[in-house]
């Protein structure tokens, strides 16, 4: 994320300020237990995602730690309290709390004995998505964009997320399993599962736009994603859920800053980064925090592209290694179920007018089992209701 690499650029920015001696590496390697706080409070339908995390030291092999031993609330102006629970990897999660936008809320992070709070913000209301389009190109790629507008002319900062997800299908079904020496045919649903996934993705870089320099408040045409048609994500059926919330002058300046100094790692010794003035500070002490915590409505658009309406190729999953003829009677053949899996009996000669398996033609193990490279997201709603309601 581009969060991580951000505080690093702060803590130097830091030292630079706080003294005029020749930078030394081993202070950079005591910036650390730097806590980064991302997300914003949803007001309206919709939770309320955030993403605790720690920057690590330079000298370590990662830059990024989640912050997983955290009590992450929201509150509001009367006193109520809206918990959050942690779900994985640093982030927190509400359920559909509905919150109304006559209050004022903030967020509050208790962490490592330490009390982290953000400015109370009174929720701004998004306007709704305009349309999410796509269009091929004349270089076989697919543009996704976005339009939106807002009829009251008061927005004029606008953030964008996405999730993608897209079907994916197994070169070869293992229709058999080979367990403690026993050999036995799988059921449908195994098969069903293993061969047939769902993979996710959700958007990295930081997407924004304003219209504060134009005659009116829109944004006509935003660009979202971009990839070749000959993509595996248009292999069958491909989409993307797009959320839109607005933002403050101050969380837009804040961002920005966030993405300038991102896009100049690299070269960051040879010219002092902007500081990151965000809207979170600790109670407890002065434990150093970074982050902007707004409360917004969002809206949320669905695009859906099937393989045929956009590609004229005829897609086929790919498996890079052949099939592997092996045998019982082979001393390495459990030593090949490690990475492989079985699809098609190998029958030996006939004995009692019955055929005895000998063997499997085995194939790599990911091109039998999507589940090892795409994960076992389950299959999302709108198709299940477009397949009527099959859920693999």
């Amino acid at each position: 994320m581009a969060m991580k690499r951000i505080i690093l650029f702060l803590g130097i920015a830091a030292l630079f300020g706080a003294c005029r001696e020749r930078f030394e590496a081993e202070q950079a390697y005591k910036l650390n237990n730097i806590l980064v706080v991302e997300g914003f409070i949803n007001v309206g339908d919709g939770i309320t995602r955030i993403k605790l995390s720690r920057v690590t030291p330079l000298n370590t092999a990662s830059t990024f730690v989640a912050e997983t031993n955290a009590v992450v609330t929201i509150e509001d102006d009367d006193g109520s309290i809206f918990p959050l629970q942690n779900k994985t990897n640093g982030v927190y999660e509400s359920g559909e709390l509905n919150l109304g936008t006559d209050k004022h809320y903030r967020l509050r992070v208790e962490a490592d004995e330490q009390v982290f709070v953000s400015e109370y913000t009174e929720p701004v209301i998004t306007p709704r998505i305009d349309n999410v389009n796509w269009t091929r190109t004349e270089d076989n790629n697919l543009n996704i964009t976005l339009s939106t507008h807002d009829p009251a002319n008061e927005t004029f900062y606008y953030k964008w997320e996405y999730e993608e997800v897209w079907e994916t299908r197994t070169a070869y079904r293992s229709s058999w399993a080979y367990e403690n020496g026993v050999a036995r045919i799988r059921t449908s649903d195994e098969i069903k599962a293993m061969s047939t996934c769902w993979p996710r993705r959700r958007n990295s870089d930081l997407l924004m736009a304003t219209s504060s320099a134009l005659a009116t408040d829109a944004i006509t045409d935003f660009p979202l994603r971009t990839f070749p048609v000959t993509d595996v994500r248009l292999g069958f059926r491909y989409a993307l859920t797009v959320t839109q919330r607005a933002l403050t002058a101050d969380e837009y300046e804040f961002l920005q800053v966030m993405k300038r100094n991102t896009n100049d790692l690299g070269g960051f010794f040879d010219s002092q980064p902007s500081q990151l003035i965000g809207n979170i500070r600790c109670e407890t002490s002065n434990a150093p925090v970074v982050g902007f915590i707004g409360s917004y409505s969002s809206q949320v658009k669905l695009l859906i592209i099937k393989h045929s309406q956009v590609s004229d190729f005829d897609y086929t999953p790919q498996c890079p290694l052949g099939i592997l003829n092996a045998f019982f009677e082979d001393p390495q053949f459990t030593l090949y179920l490690e990475n492989a899996l079985p699809t098609i009996p190998i029958y030996g000669p006939f004995v009692d007018d019955a055929a005895p398996i000998v063997g499997f033609e085995l194939v790599p193990n990911t091109c039998a089992d999507c589940r090892i490279t795409s994960g076992t997201a389950p299959k999302p709603d709108f198709w299940v209701a477009e397949d009527g309601g099959e859920v693999e």
